[in-house]
């Protein structure tokens, strides 16, 4: 029986497709009779071959617009409306964080309430009602992250404070035997001016301290501000701080007292145990094989090498070291395996007991136990929420790979971490997930239709490594691109060889050698590790020698996340294989709308550096190579930086460049010089701040002032009769997370 909501869905599609005929070509007034036939076409009748073609198109449009209006209708019979929440509070958090200014909070509540009033007088017709829902959820995204930083954000430090302070420390997130990063809060000193108004910071100390979360430390520590991003649309380490509670950064400078506090609480147990498995691991293992080992079962990758790591990328399985919903899945999955089969040898109990769901449970406690063992890492809490939810439909006899499932676990996320919506983990494994569900139901569906043939189970196994590893890799491309810039091209090979390994070796040797720790009978197991991390690291070696290394790829806007998020929302959402339609349409239309063309001209925020094109490399004006601003712009626009632009001519008060392309750039380094370079120059560069007479003879004038305000400055020089285009590292000063900005 067709409900109201299939007939207003039915009316709105068929609205669409007028408007598809209108744009299409055909004229006012004809009828269905009086379209183009296309039988009589293809038989050679009075058509001409742009009426075939016509007619072809539209014929197209009618079967897709059929298989589109099926799919949504058989969507919303089964209530995957759902589906769309958390893709609608993203798009209202993306909303919030690209307003060029703050947003008063009384206007972001009436925009809520009139939402809600909405939705409640539009409850009895289903698709406005449904329309109102999902706008409701796009405002609640856009208030979500005011009201998280309120509860849980920071002031911002504006300059650097010196002083003798005392502070606790809540994290060590970073210690490879030479240098330590803490999380410290409650910082107080022997004189108030000099106390940084903050929440939290983040410090680095030399050395390997005994170091305890929930310690205290007294220090001279310099701390300064968190630094802008180097690139326009990087990691903003400013938005992201503000928001956990962290407002500056520090560096220990003396001599440091700790005063050790008492250890009683769950997590001060679990701490103690990270750090025991830690240095049985390397004890046993070595610091290489050890500290790889390390990152798999606590998630501290801080022994990890950077020639190991960059082995592991480039063969596509730098994933396995990261704790995330791989390693959840194999060390809970082992263990419902495991538990399940043991019940099961008797008979008895396989007769009384509901031996799957006690298995689940299990496998519930499992998860929660390595997720607090990982150190509540983003990626584990969420990898956990979503494991907890598919044993919990086990459970309760629901079915439990469901798109529904992977909605609810996003919202649970969102709602508690609304930031890793804009980190690259979150953005991954979302997109990772919601392709595999979306192929897992579609193969259901296949199986349904048709019977699958036998094959063996090696067979099934590689098969369905390689078919995960291409699904994954497909789906993660985008954002792997964008945040990267380089992709794996043998990255299936590379999970061919490791994932049968890493699956039935390795994981399940870290979780019985984890599980025999306190009995001091795990060198067995972590024996297997090691060796399986050995022919892991083999397997990388050899795929890095069959494909040279990376691929790197074209310079993304961020405008391609956008459009990648909405290919995996109608991927989602729709069903059948009218979902592929999703990707198949981001991929042209990020091609020709979302790439970024490489500056010509970079310059520095907090530094002296001014970088500027060479021929197909980029030279340095100004300033020195290898800092941390040179290193990021080498990383994101994939090019070398030498140290010396060969064409510049610098004296006592500037330096003078003309370049190959015809126009002329100036630093200014003393306010005398202006008067000349201002009128000899198309760009003019300077740290101190430019008269107003500058910008009437030059092109483009960048000052101190436009530093200090807007961050980094990258520069496209289009000729002298084209304005260049300027793009900024701070693309909104007035924001909360800004410096000075309250």
């Amino acid at each position: 029986m067709t409900t109201d909501f299939d007939i207003e869905q039915l009316t709105a599609w068929r609205i669409c497709w007028a408007v598809c005929t209108i744009a299409s070509g055909e004229r006012k007034g004809r009828g269905a009779r009086e379209m183009v036939d296309i039988e009589t076409v293809q038989k050679g009748g009075p058509h001409t071959t742009s009426n075939a073609l016509h007619g072809r198109a539209l014929a197209w449009l009618r079967q897709l617009n059929a298989a589109v209006l099926a799919s949504v209708v058989d969507a919303s019979s089964q209530r995957r409306n759902l589906i769309l929440w958390p893709f609608a509070l993203i798009l209202g958090l993306i909303a919030y964080r690209i307003l060029p200014f703050e947003p008063d909070a009384q206007a972001l509540s009436v925009f809520c309430v009139l939402l809600l009033i909405a939705l409640l007088a539009l409850r009895g017709i289903r698709a406005a009602r449904d329309l109102a829902q999902i706008s409701l959820l796009f405002g609640f995204g856009a208030v979500l992250l005011p009201v998280h930083g309120e509860l849980f954000g920071t002031n911002m430090l504006e300059v650097p404070r010196y002083g003798t302070y005392q502070a606790k420390v809540d994290a060590v997130i970073f210690d490879d035997g030479v240098q330590q990063r803490w999380i410290v809060s409650d910082i107080s000193g022997d004189q108030d001016w000099t106390v940084p108004d903050v929440r939290k910071a983040r410090v680095l100390v030399r050395g390997d301290q005994a170091i305890a979360p929930g310690d205290r430390i007294s220090a001279r520590i310099r701390f300064y501000p968190v630094p802008a991003p180097a690139v326009p649309g990087g990691y903003d380490a400013q938005f992201v701080s503000h928001f956990d509670g962290i407002g500056a950064y520090g560096s220990v400078l003396g001599d440091l007292s700790v005063v050790p506090a008492h250890q009683s609480g769950v997590m001060d147990m679990v701490n103690a145990a990270r750090r025991i498995i830690g240095a049985r691991l390397v004890a046993q293992l070595g610091d290489r094989i050890g500290g790889i080992a390390t990152a798999l079962i606590t998630g501290d990758q801080s022994r990890i090498s950077e020639e190991d790591y960059d082995l592991m990328a480039s063969a596509g399985i730098v994933h396995v070291i990261s704790i995330s919903g791989l390693h959840l899945t194999l060390v809970a999955g082992t263990m419902f395996a495991s538990v399940r089969f043991l019940l099961s040898l008797s008979q008895g109990w396989s007769q009384r007991w509901p031996i799957k769901k006690i298995a689940a449970v299990a496998g519930i406690a499992t998860a929660f136990s390595y997720m607090l063992l990982s150190g509540l890492v983003i990626p584990a809490v969420r990898s956990t929420i979503m494991l907890a939810l598919v044993f919990t439909a086990i459970v309760a006899g629901r079915q439990a790979l469901t798109m529904r499932n992977v909605a609810i676990a996003t919202i649970i996320i969102i709602l508690v971490q609304p930031t890793s919506v804009f980190r690259a983990s979150f953005q991954l494994s979302f997109a990772a997930v919601i392709a595999l569900i979306a192929a897992h139901e579609l193969a259901r569906r296949g199986r349904e239709e048709r019977d699958r043939p036998a094959q063996g189970k090696v067979i099934t196994l590689m098969i369905d490594v390689g078919t995960t590893s291409i699904i994954a890799g497909l789906a993660t491309l985008i954002f792997t691109a964008y945040h990267f810039q380089q992709t794996a091209p043998f990255g299936v090979i590379g999970n061919l060889m490791a994932m049968p390994v890493v699956s039935f070796v390795m994981m399940p040797a870290a979780l019985l050698g984890t599980l025999l720790v306190p009995l001091g009978l795990e060198a067995p197991a972590y024996a297997v590790l090691g060796w399986s991390v050995e022919i892991m690291l083999w397997s990388a070696g050899v795929v890095r020698q069959m494909s040279g290394g990376f691929d790197s790829s074209p310079i993304l806007a961020p405008s391609a996340l956008v459009v990648a998020l909405a290919a995996l929302g109608w991927m989602a959402y729709c069903r059948d294989r009218i979902r592929l339609a999703g990707p198949f349409l981001a991929v042209p239309l990020i091609a020709v709308f979302c790439l970024e063309r490489a500056p010509d001209i970079f310059i520095a925020d907090q530094s002296q550096a001014l970088a500027v094109r060479n021929g197909a490399d980029i030279a340095l004006m100004a300033g020195r190579n290898n800092t941390f601003a040179t290193t990021i712009w080498s990383e994101r626009y994939m090019t070398s930086i030498s140290d010396g632009h060969e064409g510049t001519r610098c004296d006592a008060i500037g330096c003078v460049l003309h370049t190959e392309h015809d126009y002329t750039i100036a630093l200014v380094k003393d306010a005398s010089a202006f008067a000349e370079d201002c009128g000899i120059a198309h760009i003019v560069v300077s740290r101190i701040n430019a008269p107003a007479t500058c910008a009437a003879t030059a092109t483009l004038v960048i000052d101190g002032a436009d530093l200090a305000r807007y961050g980094t400055h990258v520069i496209n020089w289009h000729g002298p009769d084209i304005a260049p285009t300027v793009r900024t590292g701070v693309d909104n000063p007035e924001r909360r997370w800004r410096l000075g900005i309250q």
